[in-house]
Parts: C-alpha cells; structure tokens; sequence
C-alpha cells in the first residue's frame, strides 16, 4: 500500500457500496424482483441473481488478518473483517437472506477451478494472467508489498533485501515482484501463509513478503512478536484488489454496481478504517 495516510489508502484504493438495508421476509427468483423486506420494498442492485436463492455465496482463503477476522480456518466463526463487512453490504444490497462463506485454496480461486460461488474475496490482486481464466469486478482495495521480519530484524535497503531469506506463499504476485530482484538464496514458497508465518517464527526465513495490509494484520496478532519494516514501491504502481466471479459470469455489472455504491456513500472507507486501521504511510519504502 503506497499511500501516505490510511485515509488516502481508502479514498484511494477502496471502492464499495452503501447500505441498503434489506434483510428479506420474503424472496423471489433473484432476477431483479422487487421482494419485502420488513414492510419495504427491496430491489436487488443490477439484478444481481445469486446462485442459491436468498443466499450470497462468498468464497475466499483463510487466514485474513485484518480482512477476515474471528477464526483462521472455520470461514462460519468468522465475524468481522474488511471483506466480511463487504460481504455483509453486498448481502444487503442484493436483498439476500444469508450469507454463505466458504474456505478454499487460494491457487484454486485464482485458477479459475472452484465452482458454485457468487463471489470470490480474498486480496486478490488484478492480473491479466488470472484474467484469462476468471472474471474480475472493478477493483476495490490498493496495496504495495510488505516486509514482515520478527522484532529487531533490519532490512531497509536494497542491499538488505538481496540478502535476506525470503518466504512468500505460492500463487501470490509477491514471487514475482521478489523475481526482479537478485538475490543472493532461494525463495522459500509455502502453500499458506500460516505456513509462511510459522517458519519466519521458527528462522527458517529472515522475512515473509505479502501484500502490507495482510502483514499488518499478522504483526498486531503477535503480541510484539512481529513487526512490518518496508514495503516496496513498484513501477507498476500498487496491487489491485479486485473480487473474483466465475468467467463470463453475468453478474459482474451488478457487483461493479455495489462497489461504486460502497464508494460514494462513504460506505467502504468506513468498514476500512474500521478494520484496517493502521498507517501504512508511516512504513518506509524500498525502491526496486
């Protein structure tokens, strides 16, 4: 996340819908029916038609700091979260009863290989690569690579970046970005971030590179244990959050829709203040 404030990041990078509070009594096939909600008519936004009546099903890959919050692994004990809130406006966009979250691997969201879903939220960031196999909303969220090392660890320069053992999880850009760089050991690729996370704890890696906000939230959840020292600023600019449908899926209007709602009624940057609350800006940059 290359932004100066945490409210700069939300302005900036967040985009997402204001709430239509529609808790249904009543639903209908989901083309756009208007159905009763509380005494109210509710119309589902851009005629959003979930797979499973009166249900939006979301899936994304567990953990989530800061994005999915309550359990690292059970997605229906989680209870708050930056995408979860998302998740729940969508929910009441769409005029839908329940939501359904569900937990899959990360490398099958992104390859465009898990089915019967609505939607996918999970920090993923806008590829052309991935966009050849799923179909991606408007992004949502913006955010640059950070550096997790246990306390006291430096790495500030480029030179300290070249000779660190790094860890990243399999699928992610980070490999690419740490692609571009010479260094002087082998990345070490975990299939989750748990994973990751265990082995930096254990000095297998000197540091876990990630998306800024996802390492933020690793390093409030260890008690001092952790702390993010860098982020890179890249030429490309930073990641792109978007959220996944299945290719060609119809209802991306409507979920672009829901974003720019969330966007202008101040709705997202709300929910990201809310659980993403720490200063990103305050974190020094590497240059690559």
């Amino acid at each position: 996340m290359r932004l100066t404030k945490i409210t700069t990041l939300l302005a900036a990078g967040l985009l997402v819908t204001g709430l239509a509070a529609c808790g249904s009594d009543k639903k209908e096939d989901a083309g756009g029916v208007t159905t009763t909600v509380d005494g109210t008519d509710c119309k589902p936004l851009g005629g959003f038609a979930p797979i499973t009546a009166g249900t939006l099903t979301v899936v994304t890959s567990l953990p989530g700091p800061g994005f999915w919050e309550g359990s690292d692994d059970d997605p229906s004990a989680v209870t708050s979260g930056f995408e979860y809130d998302i998740a729940q406006e969508m929910k009441a966009k769409f005029c839908l009863d329940k939501l359904e979250v569900r937990n899959e691997s990360f490398d099958a969201i992104t390859a465009g290989s898990v089915t019967d879903y609505d939607l996918a939220l999970s920090q993923i960031s806008i590829t052309d690569e991935r966009a050849k196999v799923v179909s991606f909303s408007k992004p949502y969220f913006e955010s640059n690579q950070g550096i997790l090392v246990k306390k006291g660890k430096k790495i500030s320069t480029i030179e300290d970046v070249k000779n660190a053992k790094w860890g990243v999880q399999t699928g992610t850009t980070a490999i690419d970005l740490l692609d571009k760089i010479e260094l002087a050991n082998e990345t070490s690729v975990y299939q989750t971030l748990p994973d990751a996370y265990t082995a930096l704890d254990a000095d297998q890696v000197d540091a876990i590179l990630i998306d800024t906000a996802i390492n933020l939230g690793q390093a409030a959840r260890s008690d001092g244990k952790f702390e993010v020292v860098g982020q890179f600023e890249q030429e490309t600019g930073p990641d792109q959050y978007g959220a996944i449908l299945p290719k060609d899926s119809k209802n991306v209007a409507a979920i672009d829709a829901a974003f720019d709602d969330l966007k202008t009624s101040g709705k997202l940057a709300e929910i990201g203040t809310k659980n993403l609350s720490t200063d990103p800006g305050n974190i020094p940059i590497i240059k690559i």
